[in-house]
């Protein structure tokens, strides 16, 4: 098991200072965020030319691409585009969250339309879709995972599992690794501290700093066939000095390799 850190961590900074610094911490792999708002290191509307530099960067870095991040995309003219971009560099996966609301059919059914809608567009790209379950959305548990996955039945549509939104809508993460295994395509990381829906701060996300079973989780995780790769995922960063993102980053990886 290695351990990547998603570029959405460094929000506010270029895409050379991210990698550099995900190198110099010791990851091995990368999340390419391409979200809005939040870490748009990968743009949909990039050039060739920008795609090149962006392989360069990585391959200077020894960093793999493990997946490109685009939540907020499905269903959108963004959609489409960030799919070729992330082919274009070589990404297996786009991971997304659903949109929608909790707890509603309508919201359901327009959702595994939108999803049905996208597969002929990962046909072309050879881009998996990589679903995560996020609090309040369409696609929030475990259970909602699974129907998902059952519904549209398509390989090219798999899961990428957070304990933290998972275990923040009532599940505990490794029972849902053990049941979800088969549709595992990516995974997300961290610890949280909250007695709601909420996060909590960037202090209580680092692994080991609060409420979650981090260990069970990364060793739930190591049981699934050709998952290669966990991922850093943390929020609440991008106003942060560089020093204080790679103290987080850094922080977290010494206690995740703890746990191996």
């Amino acid at each position: 098991m290695r351990f990547g850190c998603s570029t959405l961590l460094y929000g506010g900074f270029d895409l050379a200072t991210a990698l550099a610094s995900i190198h110099e911490t010791g990851y091995d792999a990368v999340e390419l965020g391409a979200i809005p708002g939040m870490g748009e290191h990968l743009r949909a509307d990039n050039g060739p030319g920008v795609y090149e530099h962006i392989r360069e960067l990585l391959s200077a870095n020894e960093l793999v691409l493990e997946s490109v991040a685009g939540s907020g995309a499905l269903g959108t003219e963004r959609f489409e585009p960030l799919m070729a971009a992330a082919a274009a560099l070589g990404a297996p996966c786009l991971t997304l969250g659903t949109g929608g609301v909790a707890e509603s059919e309508v919201s359901w059914e327009r959702t595994v339309e939108l999803i049905r809608r996208a597969l002929p567009v990962c046909e072309r790209t050879g881009v998996k879709l990589s679903v995560k379950p996020h609090v309040r959305a369409a696609v929030y548990n475990t259970a909602t995972a699974r129907r998902l996955i059952e519904e549209v039945g398509s390989e090219w549509v798999g899961l990428n599992l957070d304990n933290t939104h998972l275990e923040r809508a009532g599940d505990d993460p490794v029972v849902a690794v053990e049941e979800l295994k088969p549709w595992i395509l990516t995974a997300r990381i961290r610890d949280f501290r909250s007695t709601d829906l909420s996060i909590g701060s960037i202090e209580s996300q680092i692994p080991g700093k609060g409420q979650a079973d981090v260990q069970g989780y990364l060793r739930a995780l190591s049981t699934v066939p050709g998952l290669e790769y966990v991922t850093l995922e943390m929020v609440g960063t991008k106003d942060y000095a560089l020093s204080e993102v790679r103290r987080v980053v850094g922080e977290a990886l010494v206690a995740l390799r703890s746990y191996l």
